[in-house]
C-alpha cells in the first residue's frame, strides 16, 4: 500500500487520503478517509490481486460522506472564517474564507466540518462561522437570485439603530436588495463605511491588467504579516496575491508553490529590469519546494507579505534590507499572468 501511495502523490492541502491496513486472520482491513473513489478502488483491486486468497476488507469511508444527507454545501456567514488544520481548537489555521464563499461538505465531527473551498483547499472549520445549505439553495446565493450581487471593499453595515452590523473584509461577497445589504444568515444592514461594487462592474474597477493589479496591491500596504491570512486584516504572502487577483478576474491557488505552476515563464534580465507590473516572483529556501511570492512594481522593486517586514511592505531586491538580502539568493523564477 505504500508503494501504490507513493505512484499516487497526495496532496493534503487539496484531497483527502487517510488510510490505514490492519492484518488479522487472514484477511486485510482497510480503514480511513479518501476524497477519490476511483484511486481508491484501484488500490483495492491491485492489494486483492497481491494478497489473494487472502481477503481485503474494505471499510473506507468516501467523501463526502453520505451521512451529510441533504446539507451538502455551506455559504460563510461571518466576516471571516478560520480554516484549520484539525478539528479543534487550538490547532494550525492554514487558510481563512471571507464571506459568502461557498463551500462543499466532506464530513462532520460533531460541530466541525470538512470543508472545501473554492480554490480546492481542504481543512476544518467550526459549525458557528457557516450557514449550512442544499445544493440548490447554495446555487440560489451563489446565483444571486434574491438580489444584486456585490462584493464589499472594507465596507461596514449598521443596523436600524445605526450601530456597527458587521465589518466585512475586502472580496466578502453579498446581496443588494431595496436598498439594504443581505448577509448569507439573512439579517441585513445598511452600509455605513467602505465601499461596495456590483459584480457586473468589477472588471470595469479592477481590471486584469498588471498596472491595475498594483494599484490594488497597493492598497494593502501596512496589513499585517499573518500565517493563513487573506485580509487586509492579516494576511500571508500568497494569500495576499491570491486576494489582489481574485479583484481582478484571476482566480489562483492558495500557495505559492502552486500559484508557481500558472503563467508563463519570464527571464528577469539584469537586475530585474525586463520585469513588469504584475508579474509574480518566486522564492525558495531550498530546491525542493516554492515557499515565497512577490508582486513586482516595476523592475526589481516588489510588493509582498513577509514575516521579516511584518506586514505588506516594498522592497528593492538589489538594495540591502533585510528582506532583500534574504530573498535575492532564494530567487527561483518569475511568471507573468496579467499583461502590463
Amino acid at each position: 500500500m505504500a508503494a501504490f501511495q507513493e505512484a499516487h502523490g497526495s496532496d493534503p492541502r487539496q484531497e483527502v487520503r487517510e488510510l490505514s491496513a490492519t492484518a488479522a486472520d487472514g484477511s486485510l482491513r482497510l480503514e480511513g478517509r479518501a476524497t477519490d473513489g476511483a484511486l481508491l478502488d484501484a488500490l483495492l483491486v491491485e492489494l486483492r490481486a497481491a494478497l489473494e486468497p487472502a481477503t481485503v476488507e474494505d471499510h473506507v469511508v468516501r467523501l463526502p460522506d453520505a451521512t451529510l444527507g441533504e446539507l451538502t454545501h455551506a455559504v460563510v456567514r461571518t466576516g471571516v472564517a478560520p480554516v484549520y488544520a484539525e478539528p479543534r481548537l487550538p490547532a494550525t489555521q492554514i487558510t481563512q474564507v471571507v464571506m459568502g464563499m461557498r463551500l462543499d461538505l466532506l464530513e462532520r465531527r460533531e460541530r466541525w466540518l470538512r470543508v472545501r473551498a473554492e480554490d480546492g483547499y481542504v481543512g476544518w472549520v467550526h459549525q458557528g462561522y457557516l450557514r449550512l445549505a442544499t445544493a440548490p439553495e447554495a446555487m440560489a446565493w451563489e446565483e444571486a437570485r434574491e438580489g444584486e450581487p456585490v462584493v464589499s471593499l472594507g465596507a461596514e453595515l449598521l443596523d436600524p439603530e445605526e450601530r456597527s452590523l458587521i465589518r466585512l473584509p475586502w472580496g466578502a461577497r453579498l446581496l443588494r436588495a431595496g436598498g439594504v445589504y443581505i448577509l448569507p444568515d439573512g439579517d441585513s444592514g445598511a452600509l455605513g463605511s467602505g465601499e461596495m461594487v456590483d459584480v457586473d462592474r468589477l472588471a470595469d474597477r479592477f481590471p486584469p491588467r498588471g498596472e491595475s493589479a498594483t494599484r490594488t496591491a497597493r492598497r494593502w500596504l501596512g496589513a499585517p504579516y499573518l500565517w493563513g491570512g487573506v485580509t487586509p486584516a492579516g494576511v500571508d504572502c500568497s494569500g495576499f496575491v491570491q486576494a489582489v487577483f481574485w479583484m481582478h478576474g484571476v482566480a489562483l491557488p492558495r500557495d505559492a508553490d502552486l500559484q508557481a505552476a500558472l503563467g508563463g515563464p519570464v527571464d528577469p534580465g539584469k537586475d530585474f529590469a525586463e520585469l513588469r507590473p504584475g508579474d509574480l516572483l518566486f522564492f525558495a529556501e531550498d530546491a525542493a519546494r516554492v515557499t515565497h511570492v512577490t508582486l513586482c512594481l516595476e523592475g526589481a522593486l516588489t510588493l509582498h507579505a513577509s514575516l521579516t517586514n511584518g506586514c505588506v511592505a516594498i522592497d528593492d531586491l538589489t538594495s540591502s534590507s533585510p528582506a532583500a538580502r534574504l530573498l535575492l539568493p532564494r530567487f527561483t523564477g518569475a511568471r507573468r499572468l496579467l499583461p502590463d
